[in-house]
């Protein structure tokens, strides 16, 4: 099957939907499938070498590390003529994505759509994204459309100038959205709760992502990771954190943790950042609560080092309420490393006490990585359940799942 993958996130940001677009892609090329990605260029990106890649040209645009690509409707055309793709799986709906929507639309092509992102969820951490979704609403739809898209619009504009919540109306746009595709795919049942109370009418597939295997280290990679690991703390008793250092990844609520049950019961915790971001204001929050001792923060990894630099660590702590599955949970478990979130919905994406701890509340959160601490029978029993696990998920088994869509639409 000839499929053409769509993606706004792309290596080297390292994030969920950078990562499920790198695995599906080499899973799907493991399983003799010919895939071709489209996604933004970056200063440091490269062309894959087992699928062809088109590197669109980009900027930064200051929010969580995402970069605003750009193509002309012919240029995607051509892509389109040259691929003649089976299936168009769209990742993202930003100015990629919403143009490759526009396409499918325009050319009947069979479309897919992945829901990584809880749009509503991210509103508080990027308010841009109040403006964004009328954008995508607007822009997925046909010329021909434009009079009830701006009825809808106006009505927006309207209630937000009366003071009163736009969520209504961004909903109803989201669900418009998601009505566009062929077929629909989350990555947890979490997010497929989520979808159907935003588009009822929507019967999306849940398969979650797989993480990335990554094979030896390049001579500059294992240079870089010698130096990362001495920003670390590389005790097996550690707490790892990997993410964006941002709002919605509610960090304040591990220091906050860490200061108040974690240090208390454990004076010789450490916890390990590993991201990119508003990293200052972290650094300032764990100087005022007395913790910078106990706290290092790595900065970036590229994705060949994650894996590496969590199995300096012992446990993953997970704080975060946003998360559509976590993609960075599998990349420990790989490891060994069990994790304790703080999302009592991600559970099925952790296994309470078999593969790591879903924690109800913040003081429960404080207790998990407490006892992982103090009981290293627990955590290596857990890490090793994470473990067996993670190992039997492979991309080709998540592109095998992924398959069984296409071949809805497409039957072979």
């Amino acid at each position: 099957m000839r499929v053409l993958l769509v993606t706004d996130n792309y290596s080297p940001n390292r994030d969920g939907v950078a990562t499920s677009v790198a695995s599906l892609a080499s899973g799907l090329r493991e399983s003799s499938h010919d895939v071709a990605v489209v996604a933004p260029r970056a200063r440091a990106s490269a062309p894959a070498v087992e699928y062809r890649t088109y590197l669109a040209p980009s900027f930064a645009t200051g929010q969580g590390g995402f970069r605003l690509a750009w193509v002309s409707s012919r240029t995607l055309e051509r892509l389109v003529e040259q691929h003649r793709p089976d299936v168009v799986h769209i990742h993202t709906l930003g100015s990629l994505g919403l143009q490759a929507a526009r396409l499918c639309r325009r050319a009947n092509l069979k479309s897919v759509f992945t829901w990584h992102t809880d749009l509503l969820a991210y509103r508080e951490a990027y308010p841009v994204l109040k403006l964004g979704i009328p954008a995508i609403y607007a822009s997925t739809f046909l010329p021909q459309e434009k009079r009830a898209v701006g009825k809808a619009l106006g009505a927006t504009m309207k209630t937000a100038l009366a003071g009163e919540s736009v969520t209504p109306h961004h909903r109803r746009m989201l669900s418009n959205v998601a009505g566009l595709f062929d077929r629909v795919i989350v990555p947890s049942h979490k997010t497929a709760a989520e979808l159907k109370e935003i588009a009822p009418f929507c019967v999306p597939t849940v398969i979650p992502s797989a993480a990335v295997r990554h094979g030896t280290l390049s001579v500059p990679l294992a240079r870089r990771l010698k130096e990362m690991r001495k920003l670390i703390h590389c005790d097996g008793t550690a707490i790892a954190y990997v993410g964006r250092l941002s709002a919605e990844k509610n960090l304040e609520t591990l220091l906050h943790a860490m200061a108040r049950r974690v240090l208390p019961a454990v004076p010789g915790a450490r916890l390990n950042i590993i991201g990119d971001g508003h990293r200052q204001k972290y650094e300032r929050m764990a100087e005022s609560l007395g913790i910078s001792h106990a706290v290092a923060f790595a900065g970036p990894a590229p994705p060949e080092l994650v894996g590496h630099l969590l199995s300096s660590c012992g446990l993953l702590a997970h704080p975060s309420l946003t998360e559509t599955q976590g993609l960075v949970i599998a990349e420990a478990a790989l490891v060994g490393l069990p994790a304790v979130v703080l999302d009592a919905d991600l559970e099925g994406v952790v296994q309470h006490d078999h593969t790591g701890y879903v924690a109800a509340s913040v003081d429960r959160f404080g207790a998990a990585l407490v006892r992982l601490l103090q009981r290293p029978d627990i955590r290596n029993r857990l890490g090793a359940n994470a473990r067996s696990v993670a190992a039997e998920y492979t991309s080709a088994r998540y592109a095998s799942r992924v398959v069984d869509v296409y071949d809805e639409l497409v039957p072979r």
